[in-house]
């Protein structure tokens, strides 16, 4: 009898226990419930909206780049030694050959010295020997021109030493920035100074692989910038990427000469690339599609009600999309306001 109470006690409380649970589940459900959106279809959405109209479409897409000098190095010391003298400052141009430092060279221009003059005893020597009617043995002879060659060789090898210690700019350009100072002591491999050449600048773009196709090596290309308004760059491509990113993406680089100096490095850049003006036909605002490339679809006033239609697009640019099937001309669609818009809503338009 006691061990029937203890199993009805121990039913009674896994019941009151899972009954209490349950109650709970549904007390989260309701509360869930009610705060998950549920449009109110009586009640009028405020959007904006276009109207249908058939007329030129441009196919031209808009890239945006930025601009990199055309050449950029490290200018390196291929010795060690001290400076004794500064050629260059940040900022200033330097001519192809220019001076950018000079390291002390003076204990190798002392060994020159006795090398040219070991090299001229060299070649008296031999020179004698050549003109002795007789006395002078071949072995002689050779010894005297084994000399000489050494001779020319030390000093050839010193004068290179030497030239290593006048460290100049490999081609035309401005120095970006200057890693040394009058009395330092570099080291093989030093970077001593930055030099960029931006008589030429390269605009590089990132393009998505459907647009790649329009872009040839060699192709004039008009650049424009936000510094410069109304003016006008002219360039070429030249470089496609022959692979592309993670997004796949490919690198396009344009050469835009820089006359004058006007554009600098790090500057953005746009091109138009396309057909500036085509066929008539319709055209919508990107900001209007909903649905997914592959099943494009749009919202369709009808009679104060948005309903969802699907479309057919075709070429499109940076801000438009062509629309081959699907609308017609004087129909209004929705362009703004979609969030949490659906079918069969009431639309207010703004």
């Amino acid at each position: 009898m006691k061990k029937m109470m203890q199993i009805t006690m121990i039913t009674l409380v896994v019941g009151g226990i899972a009954a209490l649970a349950a109650f709970k589940l549904i007390s989260n459900k309701k509360e869930v419930e009610a705060k998950v959106y549920h449009p109110d279809l009586n009640l009028a959405a405020t959007v904006q909206a276009d109207t249908i109209k058939e007329g030129p479409f441009s196919k031209a897409t808009e890239f945006l780049g930025s601009f990199v000098a055309n050449r950029e190095v490290s200018i390196a010391s291929e010795t060690s030694g001290k400076v004794i003298s500064v050629g260059v400052e940040e900022g200033s141009r330097v001519g192809q050959g220019g001076l950018v430092a000079r390291l002390d060279d003076g204990v190798l221009e002392a060994q020159l010295h006795s090398a040219s003059a070991s090299l001229d005893n060299a070649a008296g020597t031999l020179k004698r020997y050549e003109q002795a009617p007789n006395g002078v043995t071949q072995l002689q002879l050779d010894n005297a021109r084994t000399q000489l060659r050494t001779s020319q060789a030390q000093v050839e090898q010193l004068k290179r030493q030497i030239s290593q210690y006048t460290i100049s700019a490999p081609f035309s350009g401005v120095i970006t920035a200057r890693n040394f100072d009058l009395g330092a002591v570099v080291s093989p491999g030093t970077s001593l100074a930055t030099l960029i050449d931006i008589s030429s600048l390269k605009l590089e773009i990132s393009v998505p692989e459907r647009y790649v196709g329009q872009f040839r090596n060699g192709m004039p290309v008009t650049v424009n910038t936000d510094v410069y308004p109304g003016t006008a760059f002219k360039g070429a491509v030249g470089m496609i990427a022959s692979k592309a990113d993670a997004s796949h993406n490919y690198t396009v680089k344009i050469l835009v000469p820089n006359n004058n100096a006007a554009l600098k490095a790090g500057m953005y850049g746009h091109v138009m690339v396309g057909n500036a003006s085509g066929r008539p036909a319709i055209g919508i605002p990107r900001s209007a599609l909903i649905g997914s490339a592959q099943h494009p679809q749009v919202y369709v006033v009808e009679n104060g009600v948005a309903r969802v239609r699907d479309i057919e697009t075709g070429a499109g640019n940076a801000t438009s999309v062509e629309v081959l099937k699907g609308l017609h001309t004087g129909e209004v669609i929705v362009a703004g306001g979609l969030v949490n818009l659906t079918d069969g809503a009431k639309v207010s338009i703004k």
